[in-house]
């Protein structure tokens, strides 16, 4: 609908006795086919020599074309250093056909060079290498794998895309999980058309420039403006621990269309804002109309409302039925044509289980609204636009006197109040009929394990006692959910693989169906690999199997936050019974050390009385994000816990 709009409205203007091509006053960063003989020659990149491969350079432009589509061109070339980065040598380019408006792919050309014998030896992609292969009905990849690449190589592949799609303009990547010397993107916009630009990411450009220049578009040559973008010396896009989706780190550039404008004739907006949004939403059959429909379990509403006579029961039965009733298919959306079907079938997406549970909450009379989010896997969610295509997902919201709590019921075994930790991503929005709010979508529970050790050692330095680990929150739900999945004996299997040494003689897992409350798993065993026994003495680790051995945070710099999606503590206790005729020889010191603001703390306590040794960890992450400037403390703070938790006790025969 929007390509045929596009073409009325536009064409008129289109019509000239002559074209005119984009031309920049920029020469091209680089030009297909002529490649240096530095390039072939290099052995590794100064900037990170563990690099595999290296991008060269990487230039993209896109401008409208003669028949008004918006024409992309692209030349990429890429040095391979190492035979893990042959992977490089395979490309993908989406292309959708059959729609009416295209998107498609042409002049699609590769070369790989090789040095042989100190000249430059090319071999170009031959048309065998490339193949499609179809998604879906409309949606199709365009596959190739460029020839005979070595350690050494040069590879380079150009193509053009044309597209329809007006209100998609190109957006461009400029980083990589390789290293980017240069990456350049250019655009040619004519003034009729007003895009909304978001640069995202944690690179810098090296270039960014806008001219007002004459530009094409279809046949004419019209006023416009030509953007130019560079980045430099771009580093590797590194995964890291504790993050969302790699795409919310990445430096890109992204348009939305905002408007069409032609003076004097007419103008048209594609800029929504949220009151139209959520009066589109609520609507909308797949959306507003499922929240109506509850027909179907109003004998079950009735009964739950004779049951419970206080507004939070009554919301924690219906989320207790609604959970119990349809299993998630694991399929995330934020709308559905068929919740009445997911209840009959007893399976259905995020949207079929949480609308539902947003319909019978209202039909019982309480104040239940849907929140829109974007999972963790999906991405952040800008603020600054109103459009619900960043959302993938929807949960309900419930005020009950001047509380609010959040539910989602596609878990059976997360406690009401708690959401998933895929749905902790920053903010939501909330849906209602004066056009909602955002949300912060911040966890009110934390993870927490308190672990309690009562431990006698022998004098051969095995050690026989009980072990109690306490957890809540976000640390009993994972839990919970592991054990539930596979069965206590499957667990206690596990358990038993990951510590070969355990002579486990009993097991009990405490309030494993109470999702309420806190999970306790008890174990009695003895051990032999937490201790070690040379000649008259025992090197004793304090921490049995519970120490943080490794430091997740193995970079010196970080530029994005680390996001551990919560709060968390860990708490750890300890009595261990000393053998009798022997004597404590040396023992860790006491140490602690705190985060700036108080956003963390670390204590470690060893103290003998008589003949036990009494040790205490506790380590306590009172946030849940923190950002590059607080990266070197927090970690060194793990650096610390993992120094500590190595230190051993040593006993020596009096």
């Amino acid at each position: 609908m929007k390509h045929r709009f596009f073409i009325q409205f536009l064409w008129y203007f289109a019509i000239s006795a002559f074209s005119i091509h984009l031309t920049c006053a920029q020469s091209d960063p680089i030009k297909f086919g002529k490649v240096e003989l530095a390039d072939l020659q290099m052995k590794t990149y100064d900037k990170d020599t563990s690099s595999d491969a290296v991008v060269l350079c990487d230039y993209g432009k896109a401008f409208f074309n003669g028949n008004l589509q918006i024409q992309f061109e692209r030349i990429i070339r890429i040095k391979i250093l190492k035979k893990s980065g042959y992977d490089w040598a395979d490309g993908i380019i989406p292309f959708l056909k059959n729609t009416g408006a295209e998107l498609k792919i042409t002049d699609l050309k590769g070369v790989t060079y090789n040095l042989q014998n100190g000249e430059i030896v090319k071999e170009k992609m031959s048309k065998e290498a490339v193949f499609s292969e179809k998604k879906s009905k409309n949606f199709y990849l365009q596959k190739f794998t460029l020839p005979n690449v070595k350690e050494g190589s040069v590879i380079e592949y150009t193509y053009t895309t044309v597209s329809d799609f007006w209100y998609e303009f190109h957006n461009w990547t400029f980083q990589k999980e390789i290293p980017v010397i240069w990456s350049e993107y250019r655009a040619s916009i004519p003034d009729y058309l007003s895009y909304k630009l978001q640069m995202s990411g944690y690179e810098a450009p090296h270039i960014t420039k806008t001219e007002p220049a004459n530009v094409s578009f279809g046949t004419s040559n019209v006023s416009g403006k030509n953007y130019r973008w560079v980045f430099k010396d771009v580093p590797a896009l590194r995964e890291e621990p504790y993050i969302t989706t790699i795409d919310d780190y990445v430096a890109k550039i992204e348009f939305e269309l905002a408007n069409i404008s032609v003076p004097g004739v007419s103008y048209k907006s594609f800029s929504n804002n949220w009151t139209s949004i959520c009066e589109n939403l609520l609507t909308d059959e797949s959306f507003g109309g499922q929240i109506k429909k509850t027909g179907f379990v109003k004998d079950i509403i009735n009964k739950i409302k004779t049951e419970n006579k206080e507004p939070l029961t009554q919301a924690t039965a219906i989320y207790d039925f609604v959970r119990k009733s349809i299993k998630w298919n694991e399929v995330e959306d934020i709308s559905s044509d068929a919740t009445k079907k997911a209840y009959e079938t007893h399976s259905g997406t995020t949207a079929d289980i949480n609308l539902l549970l947003i319909a019978m909450l209202k039909e019982i009379g309480l104040d239940a609204k849907p929140v829109l989010l974007s999972t963790r896997e999906n991405g952040k969610v800008l603020p600054f636009y109103a459009t619900t295509t960043k959302f993938n997902y929807v949960v309900a919201h419930v005020k009950i006197g001047e509380n609010t709590i959040l539910l989602d019921a596609t878990d059976e075994h997360i406690s009401p109040g708690m959401l998933p930790t895929r749905c902790l991503n920053g903010i939501g929005r909330l849906i209602d009929s004066k056009g909602g709010d955002w949300i912060v979508l911040d966890p009110r529970e934390r993870a927490s394990q308190l672990i309690n050790v009562q431990m006698a050692i022998n004098e051969d330095g095995e050690l026989s006692g009980k072990i109690e680990k306490s957890l809540a929150g976000y640390d009993a739900w994972t839990h919970r959910k592991e054990i539930i999945a596979i069965g206590k004996d499957k667990h206690t299997e596990n358990l038993k693989k990951e510590h070969p040494t355990w002579q486990i003689s009993k097991i009990d897992l405490i309030n494993l169906d109470k999702y309420t409350e806190a999970f306790s798993e008890k174990y009695e065993l003895t051990m032999g690999d937490a201790s070690q026994k040379a000649g008259n003495i025992i090197y004793l680790k304090p921490l049995i199997s519970e120490a943080l051995t490794d430091n997740p945070f193995k970079h010196q710099e970080r530029k994005f936050p680390v996001d551990f999606a919560t709060a968390m503590d860990r708490t750890y206790v300890a009595t261990i019974t000393v053998p009798e005729g022997f004597k404590v020889e040396e023992m860790p010191k006491n140490a602690i050390m705190s985060l700036p603001e108080n956003a963390g703390r670390f204590s470690f306590m060893v103290a003998v009385n008589g003949n036990t040794i009494q040790v205490s960890s506790k380590i306590s992450i009172r946030k849940p994000i923190f950002y590059a400037d607080e990266y070197g403390a927090l970690r060194e703070l793990y650096a610390q816990i993992v120094s500590k938790h190595a230190e051993q006790i040593v006993l020596k025969k009096i």
